[in-house]
């Protein structure tokens, strides 16, 4: 169960990364380079590809896990 975890973990890392990009207003004086609009693009893009990339893994390994518990209940 160490991926639900790990893929739950992404996820969160993802969203913290798409926050700024969406309302950059209320980064500007941690991070001034968002200023430029380019880098929060850059940054949503990175967040969606993160978020999707963890979604798809926990949906492979979730299967491959029921399908292994399927075949243990099986024998």
């Amino acid at each position: 169960m160490n991926y639900v975890v790990a893929t739950h973990l992404a996820r969160f890392a993802a969203i913290l990364i798409i926050i700024p990009a969406i309302v950059p207003e209320l980064f500007f004086n941690w991070f001034p380079g968002l200023e430029d609009r380019r880098i929060g693009w850059v940054l949503f893009a990175l967040g969606v590809l993160v978020y999707v990339g963890a979604s798809v893994a926990y949906y492979v390994l979730r299967k491959r896990e029921l399908a292994r518990k399927r075949e243990e209940a099986n024998n």
